[in-house]
């Protein structure tokens, strides 16, 4: 019996590694009668109005319920109990990650008749925690402009919150390190552990597949951990009752751009060609019981930039040497003192030499080197796609799954190439993300 007691404290300490934080809400309260004393064993009952998904619990001996694990969308709540009026709250918004506290005053009466809330009204104040968080909502995410419809771009509305310089195009959070902050989509680890500090997760989102996201920036709760910076909380959307879906295409050209500074007429502009486009669809497959929802997105990026590189110059490929004193020795003359007569050039020397060509800007080495700068392309195809299942398969249990895919091909990512067309790297990059979670109510008080 000890050996199997200490077995499985030993699993449950293996697994626990495999806990994530939550991004599910939750909405609480207490109800009372009229004369403010608690009442046991009122039903509360929660539905999601897009999906008609139903969850019910009743509160305990301190009138209080809770229910837990709640996707964010807009629910109606019923409390109600024999001998009062039914309190209504309606169009109650429930964002990702909000403990929402909705207390239920009864009124003597029928339960056939209803007291009605504007749950829209109800403020939302955070009253269960005490961290610190910016919630960027869906109209955020679509109605203010992204450059490159990266919703991470966001973050920084949150205060304290400043773009890095160190090259990753990260966000410091309260003077933290960029490496410090956590992404989390849907709940899950979406950190890239190889290269920590850019600017999002590994899994990539844009404006269609997000629902929303919370970024916490003080106070974390013990369930995040992980990381001293900020968490950024990712919810992707789901499918609904109801039928919807888009296309799109978005295009920026250097055409339709203004010129920098060092770009003035009349210089020909630097090529920029950005193309994304994609399609969203969601609904129901069941109506009430299973729902999908998929994004696919495609980016065709081409640029130029400028490279720079150490390159011989014309007369030391060709022989003409320049020593230290300013004088020039001939290497290919007899008459040059040390010089072995009848050698030349070596041929393989030669036909390197002639893939180079000459310094544009300026000597390095008077005579033997010099700053080489040319045009260096950079091309990058990427592909995004993401679909989700939410299915009720009782009045108990729910489940989702979540699959993301990111792949993506950048032809020169680091512009190291010696001169132009050599040397170059492309850097190809794949990611997969899986989510999985079952929500079951156990009994009225006990929900997993």
């Amino acid at each position: 019996m000890k050996m199997l007691r200490l077995s499985l404290c030993l699993l449950l300490a293996m697994f626990s590694i495999l806990v994530h934080a939550q991004t599910a809400g939750s909405i609480s309260g207490i109800a009372r009668d009229p004369s403010d004393a608690v009442v046991q064993d009122a039903r509360v009952t929660v539905i999601n109005n897009a999906t008609g998904a139903t969850r019910s619990v009743t509160t305990n001996s301190s009138g209080y319920y809770t229910v837990p694990n709640l996707v964010s969308g807009t629910y109606t709540v019923r409390v109600e109990k024999a001998g009062f009026n039914a309190v209504n709250f309606e169009n109650t918004p429930l964002t990702v990650a909000q403990a929402l506290v909705l207390n239920a005053k009864f009124t003597v009466g029928s339960v056939q008749e209803s007291v009605t809330v504007d749950g829209a009204a109800v403020a939302p104040i955070e009253t269960q925690s005490s961290q610190l968080s910016t919630l960027v909502d869906n109209r955020t995410i679509v109605d203010l402009p992204l450059l490159t419809r990266n919703p991470y771009e966001l973050v920084l509305l949150s205060p304290g919150t400043n773009q890095t310089n160190d090259g990753n195009n990260g966000f410091s959070v309260n003077g933290s390190r960029d490496r410090n902050n956590n992404f989390l989509l849907d709940g899950v680890d979406n950190n890239d552990t190889s290269v920590p500090g850019g600017p999002g997760g590994i899994i990539a989102i844009n404006p269609d597949s997000t629902q929303e996201f919370r970024v916490i920036t003080n106070t974390f709760s013990a369930e995040y951990g992980r990381n001293t910076g900020a968490i950024i909380d990712v919810i992707t959307r789901s499918g609904t009752n109801g039928l919807h879906g888009d296309a799109y295409w978005f295009g920026r050209y250097n055409a339709l751009g203004a010129r920098n500074f060092f770009n003035r007429p009349p210089d020909k502009q630097d090529p920029y060609v950005r193309n994304q486009f994609g399609f969203s669809l969601g609904g129901p497959i069941i109506k009430n019981r299973t729902f999908f929802f998929m994004n696919n997105e495609y980016q065709r990026y081409r640029t130029t930039l400028t490279g720079s590189s150490i390159v011989p110059t014309q007369a030391f490929k060709s022989g003409l040497f320049t020593t230290p004193d300013g004088g020039t020795v001939d290497v290919r003359t007899p008459t040059s003192p040390g010089n072995m007569t009848n050698l030349g050039l070596d041929p393989t020397i030669s036909k390197v030499f002639a893939l180079l060509p000459n310094p544009n800007a300026g000597d390095v080495i008077p005579g033997v080197t010099g700053t080489l700068n040319f045009p260096s392309p950079d091309n990058l195809n990427s592909y995004t796609w993401t679909g989700k299942i939410d299915h009720k398969i009782t009045e108990k249990h729910q489940l989702t799954l979540r699959y993301a895919y990111n792949h993506a091909i950048d032809s020169n990512p680091f512009h190291t190439e010696f001169a132009p067309g050599l040397d170059v790297v492309s850097s190809p990059s794949y990611a997969h993300g899986v989510f999985a979670g079952l929500t079951s109510t156990l009994s009225s008080r006990t929900i997993n």
